[in-house]
């Protein structure tokens, strides 16, 4: 009759085990909801809606910008003038795509190591940065230097590049951000226990410990 009573129990505990994420999962979980700091799961899914419509707008005001100051407006703002790249030896319509894509995959990389603690990958998205920050900066560079382009046009090359670069930076982060929230409502809708409560009440006693005894 024991036996008979304990299988079942046991096979519950191993069942509700397996249900539970791995200790890394969880960790992830933790670090992406005490960055985030979401009040519950409704406010979850209303943040993935969010953060998924705000990526998706500046990627389509940067396409926007790109066909308007770039494609059909180069040829008024001096693009023609500008020498092509050091690095490559691209000229300035393919630098406008490359700078955004290097500042995607920095911020794709950076993010993603961020969360998982990684040391290599923030590395890696650091080196991106500086190579899309030396491509923006180059054409001020060939106007400093060089008589092939004049300042002004340098810096309407470069405040182009810009605003690509950090509009995509900032729709990459978005995307990522929803990506990582949806797959954190995911895995909670699986689990047996809250992770947003204890975590609320602990940053509620947190802060209880640091206010200091009244007079």
């Amino acid at each position: 009759m024991d036996d008979s009573v304990s299988s079942p129990q046991q096979g519950l505990a191993a069942a509700a085990k397996e249900d539970l994420p791995s200790n890394d999962a969880l960790e992830l979980m933790e670090s992406i909801l005490q960055r985030l700091q979401p009040a519950d799961r409704h406010e979850i899914r209303d943040m993935i809606t969010q953060r998924g419509w705000l990526s998706g707008a500046l990627l389509m005001m940067s396409a926007l910008f790109w066909w308007i100051a770039v494609k059909k407006g180069g040829d008024s703002l001096g693009d023609a003038d500008i020498p092509l790249s050091m690095l490559g030896e691209f000229d300035f319509s393919s630098m406008a795509l490359i700078v955004p894509g290097l500042v995607f995959i920095a911020s794709v990389i950076w993010s993603l190591g961020r969360e998982r603690g990684l040391a290599s990958a923030p590395s890696l998205a650091g080196l991106l940065v500086i190579l899309a920050v030396y491509y923006t900066l180059e054409p001020i560079g060939f106007a400093i230097l060089t008589d092939h382009i004049d300042f002004q046009s340098a810096i309407i090359a470069t405040g182009r590049l810009l605003a690509l670069a950090v509009m995509i930076h900032y729709s990459a982060r978005l995307f990522i951000d929803s990506i990582l929230l949806q797959w954190v409502r995911t895995q909670m809708i699986n689990m047996p226990v809250e992770l947003i409560p204890s975590m609320s009440g602990s940053s509620t006693e947190s802060h209880t410990d640091e206010v200091g005894p009244s007079a």
